[in-house]
């Protein structure tokens, strides 16, 4: 068990050595390297010709969003303003909303997610594949609620475990969407490997806040291009890491 934490002995590769990148076996073993400045100037050549496919897709994913969140509103009895004064509703309802919104969405969150992926990888997607990922329901489903109490259960303690868990849980989505990986699986997958690479992966989560602040400051304007810049590098990260979809199965 605590070979996780040992450092891979094999040379890491990019990703793009040969025409191949990563691959699930790979992506476990720590063999792959997250160069920051690196994935986000690929990710920047790529922003040219997708920003219109990615901002399309934001726009259908937030309007089912929108609709997942109003059906939510009649099932708990709660309304937009009772969401945002949580003294004036039950506790209860409340933290029901909260997770039939995020349980429902999460197909929704693959989707977008998936949107990135393909364009790292270079292969045609659309505003489609937000609902492309439907048949995956349940594991997506199953591997959100298992990693919000994970990471609440680590929070718990003490904070930085809940931290740790945060950034490590990151590949959990994709790898059920793309390699179809079950929900445990899949996050163990994704915690085994960024375990070998954490505080890079800690570094490009602060560079992908940062980026939104200043994408955010004048007047949102800049996040027409730093919206699709975080998700194709995403995507690069998690092509590198763990290559295309499906393998063989294991």
């Amino acid at each position: 068990m605590s070979d996780i934490y040992k450092p891979p002995e094999s040379q890491l590769t990019t990703g793009e050595e040969e025409g191949s990148y990563g691959s699930l076996e790979k992506g476990i073993a720590g063999e792959y390297r997250l160069s920051i400045g690196e994935i986000f100037s690929e990710a920047w050549g790529r922003t040219r010709g997708n920003k219109g496919t990615i901002w399309l897709a934001a726009i259908v994913y937030s309007i089912a969003a929108a609709i997942i969140s109003f059906v939510g509103q009649k099932i708990f009895g709660v309304t937009p303003y009772d969401i945002e004064q949580a003294d004036n509703i039950a506790v209860g309802p409340q933290v029901l909303y909260q997770l039939f919104v995020g349980l429902v969405s999460a197909p929704l969150v693959a989707g977008m997610t998936m949107v990135g992926v393909k364009i790292g990888r270079g292969e045609q997607t659309s505003a489609g594949e937000v609902f492309a990922h439907f048949d995956k329901t349940l594991p997506l489903m199953a591997g959100t609620l298992l990693m919000w109490v994970m990471v609440s259960i680590g929070f718990a303690l003490l904070i930085l475990p809940g931290v740790y868990l945060l950034v490590a849980y990151m590949m959990m989505i994709p790898l059920i969407a793309d390699k179809r990986l079950g929900p445990w699986q899949a996050l163990e997958s994704s915690r085994k490997a960024i375990t070998r690479h954490w505080f890079a992966f800690l570094g490009f989560a602060i560079v992908v806040i940062l980026l939104i602040i200043a994408g955010s400051i004048p007047l949102l304007i800049g996040l027409i291009w730093v919206v699709p810049l975080i998700s194709i590098a995403y995507g690069i990260v998690y092509r590198n890491m763990f290559g295309a979809g499906p393998e063989t199965k294991s």
